[in-house]
Order: structure tokens, then sequence, then C-alpha cells
């Protein structure tokens, strides 16, 4: 049997884990490059620690990201938990703010 848990206080963790996550973003916010503009500044995602917000203009690209994410995620034994992932509408539709 292999254990490949992380023991509590481990230096290396917080790390790993940064490693890891780094390279799933970077490969999930290439297949769709666009992010989401504040001012001069673009954004595709926001992270800490295994907490993700992955920015888009659009649902639909906002969909692929996710399924890339999924897809590059489980290349390293990693899932994205349905149950708690979420949407957030912002901005203007139909000349009203919208905020769901």
């Amino acid at each position: 049997m292999v254990d490949a848990d992380v023991r509590q206080g481990c230096m290396l963790a917080p790390d790993s884990l940064a490693t890891g996550m780094d390279w799933l973003l970077e490969r999930t916010v290439e297949s769709c490059s666009t992010g989401v503009a504040f001012g001069q500044s673009s954004f595709t995602n926001l992270d800490f620690a295994d907490d993700v917000s992955l920015l888009a203009e659009l649902l639909k690209l906002l969909v692929i990201r996710l399924e890339t994410m999924a897809s590059e995620a489980a290349s390293l034994g990693l899932e994205v938990n349905w149950q708690k992932t979420k949407v957030q509408a912002l901005g203007m539709q139909g000349g009203y703010a919208i905020n769901h």
C-alpha cells in the first residue's frame, strides 16, 4: 500500500501545492487567453491555495476554462468539486446591472 497523504506541518506541502496549482492554472488559461479587463489590466484568474476563481467575459468562455481545468487537474490526480463550483455574473444586461 502506498500512502500519498501529506503530513500536517510538512514544510514542503505549501510549495508542492502552489507549484501544481500554478501549472494547472497556466494550462487552463492558455486555452482561452482573454480575461476580464479592469481599467488597463486584464485578469484570467484569482487564486489562493486550492481556491480558484476563473474570470471570463462570456459564459461560453468560462465553460471552456472549467472543462479544461477539470481535464488538466485529472492529469495531476486532482478533481474539480462540482458541488462547490459556483458561477457569478456581474455587469450589464439589457441596460440593467446584474449581480447573481
